[in-house]
């Protein structure tokens, strides 16, 4: 069990940030071997000897955001930057905070180290998840679930190359021709489409939960997820099934919108064609081969 006698940090001596998740490491005097993030944890390595029993990350404001008591003669520890259940975020560190990790040793000597965490998520592909090259084949995932018109919808993939973890928080498509747009919410800027629930691809880290608010891109992790709402798809109480037929062998330009944290906006111009045979399915008509012409990243 974590006692957290660690009310408060002072005297924290500061480790400069390196390479994509290296949060530096021990000099002669230090018990801190190495410190790194890695996924959506950060990894403590402490040296030999050190006899480390707790070991805190602290806040600005001196309260204990996360930690953990070491076994004896235990040298390294994992404690969560980011804590995730029931398809939402329960808990995450603020961005470029600094922050105060703190080991407590069997002789309630306290040692000392600041942090600062600045994740860096960037869009790297999109793919309409019928056609996705998207992550790994979906079909050898936890989330199998998906067919028909779930085929039409855009698959994202993003990469942190930063040192701490991100979060994506939503996607969505907007745009004049988007027969199934989403438009922005009051709250935020009136560009930015609604997103919509996700669904990581080939990420059993969610448990049981299919479809999530918060997709979490881990440091140094490529993360793939889909839309759960079809923007290409086109809705029967909009269109009827005629109207649907007039759309074969077009082309639109989209706006996809992808919003992660902290608050960052990307946005790429979309060109999609709808082809192949028209179906329905639930509430919606598509085209079993809708395409992804081309994708420009802004």
């Amino acid at each position: 069990m974590y006692r957290r006698r660690l009310l408060t940090a002072s005297g924290a001596s500061l480790a400069g940030l390196g390479a994509a998740g290296c949060l530096g490491s021990g000099s002669e005097e230090s018990v801190f071997e190495a410190i790194t993030a890695s996924s959506w944890d950060l990894e403590v390595t402490f040296v030999e000897g050190s006899q480390i029993e707790e070991l805190s990350l602290v806040t600005p404001d001196g309260d204990v955001f996360t930690g953990r008591s070491l076994e004896l003669g235990q040298r390294r520890v994992s404690i969560p930057l980011v804590e995730h259940n029931f398809g939402e975020v329960q808990t995450t560190y603020i961005p470029g905070d600094e922050y105060t990790l703190v080991a407590v040793d069997g002789d309630d000597e306290r040692h000392e180290r600041s942090i600062a965490f600045e994740p860096a998520v960037e869009l790297t592909d999109i793919a309409i998840f019928g056609e996705t090259e998207v992550g790994q084949d979906p079909s050898s995932g936890p989330f199998t679930d998906l067919r028909g018109a779930s085929s039409t919808a855009p698959a994202i993939e993003l990469e942190n190359v930063g040192n701490a973890p991100g979060i994506l928080f939503e996607s969505g498509v907007g745009g004049e021709n988007v027969p199934n747009p989403r438009v922005g919410p009051p709250d935020r800027d009136s560009s930015t489409p609604n997103g919509a629930r996700l669904i990581p691809i080939n990420d059993d880290r969610y448990g049981m939960v299919s479809a999530i608010d918060d997709v979490v891109v881990g440091v140094d992790e490529t993360t793939s997820a889909v839309t759960v709402y079809l923007p290409f798809a086109f809705p029967d109480e909009s269109y009827t099934e005629d109207e649907v037929a007039e759309w074969a062998g077009e082309k639109i330009e989209a706006t996809l919108v992808v919003a992660t944290f902290p608050e960052t906006e990307h946005h790429a111009t979309l060109t999609v064609k709808f082809e192949g045979e028209l179906s329905r399915d639930s509430y919606v008509w598509y085209f079993e081969e809708t395409q992804l012409v081309d994708a420009e990243i802004e």
